[in-house]
């Protein structure tokens, strides 16, 4: 008898798994999008639940370039953040990088484990070259999560955009297929049964 306690996913990191984002993750989204803090990392302007499901099935129209997930606990399978892929430019093997963690569940590892499981995807599945991804200067807690998942800081966009009043400045940062081959760590789909 086949053992049904353990799930398999086809992508998933040490403690967090993907999946398609859903409509009906939409309502999280719009919940998180009410803490400060979460809305000024993403850069979310404030928007009513029905603009974001709008939104959501914008980006569903855009599957070409953009693959949206939903970042899930193994233990319990409840969602804690989205991230996604997109600006996927097929013809030069570049996409852009975009995550959110819940704020309930910040600084337990998961945000590193999602961009490492996403990029495994964006290089192993996409057969992308470069991904890439802009985050605020003061974003300390993100470019940790990106560096130890390899990241490399490319350029400093000063005064790039206004948060609260006050231009900040937008670090641009990105891993390149090389880098990420040399990374030594398990990948996406070594946590497979029988990887």
């Amino acid at each position: 008898m086949a053992d049904t306690t353990r799930r398999q996913y086809r992508l998933r990191g040490e403690h967090v798994h993907l999946r398609p984002l859903e409509i009906g993750d939409v309502e999280r989204l719009h919940e998180w999008g009410r803490d400060g803090e979460y809305a000024r990392f993403t850069g979310e302007p404030p928007r009513t639940l029905e603009q974001r499901r709008r939104r959501h099935e914008k980006l569903e129209e855009a599957a070409d370039t953009v693959v949206q997930f939903a970042i899930c606990r193994l233990d319990d399978d409840q969602m804690v953040g989205h991230g996604s892929l997109f600006d996927i430019d097929r013809i030069n093997g570049s996409a852009a990088l975009g995550i959110a963690i819940g704020p309930a569940f910040w600084s337990r590892g998961y945000g590193t484990d999602a961009v490492n499981a996403i990029v495994d995807f964006g290089f192993g599945e996409l057969r992308l070259e470069r991904i890439w991804l802009g985050t605020a200067a003061d974003n300390e807690r993100g470019q940790r999560a990106y560096r130890r998942a390899g990241f490399t800081e490319e350029v400093r966009q000063r005064r790039a955009y206004v948060d609260r009043g006050a231009h900040i400045d937008e670090i641009l940062m990105s891993i390149l297929r090389a880098e990420w081959t040399a990374l030594p760590r398990r990948r996406s789909w070594d946590y497979l049964e029988g990887g």
